[in-house]
């Protein structure tokens, strides 16, 4: 059985190794590497100290994915959130994505946030089928957004009014 929970202290260390796994990937994420586990917990903590959006998948004691909603760090962005997400491969196919988003959408909602933005890869139309079914908007594309080993990958842009 797999859990969707709030996000908590003790279970960083599995998110931490989760990121890991899903950056090494190199297609999801912004980076390639969790980096430096410290900012990594850092971040986490500041998330559920202000009891922002954070969720966890769990499965056998183990975080298998995630969904964050960071609020924007000035009061004239406090009311636009940026997310992050992923699952682990393994766990892909199984509706984590969707119960993931739907919990820390609903949070963002009950915290005040008006507006969730993303910026998601387009070799990733899984993600991207999945934000369009949340009602998630593309407004933006950048050619050229990332580069590695020698090549380009493009993104969109995508934001939901709440």
């Amino acid at each position: 059985m797999i859990e969707i929970v709030y996000a908590a202290q003790h279970d960083i260390p599995s998110f931490y190794e989760t990121l890991d796994a899903v950056a090494r990937e190199e297609v999801h994420l912004e980076r390639v590497t969790a980096g430096p586990y410290e900012s990594i917990l850092a971040y986490q903590v500041a998330l559920i100290k202000k009891n922002n959006p954070s969720y966890f998948a769990i499965h056998n004691s183990r975080v298998v994915g995630w969904a964050d909603i960071m609020p924007g760090q000035n009061e004239r962005l406090a009311h636009r959130g940026t997310l992050g997400m992923g699952v682990l491969k393994a766990y892909r196919g199984r509706g984590l994505g969707t119960k993931l988003l739907e919990s820390a959408l609903e949070h963002a909602k009950i915290s005040g946030l008006e507006k969730v933005e993303l910026t998601v890869s387009v070799a990733n139309p899984a993600a991207i089928a999945l934000y369009k079914k949340f009602g998630f908007k593309e407004y933006g594309y950048i050619k050229n957004f990332r580069k590695l080993h020698g090549r380009y990958m493009d993104c969109s842009l995508m934001e939901i009014f709440l």
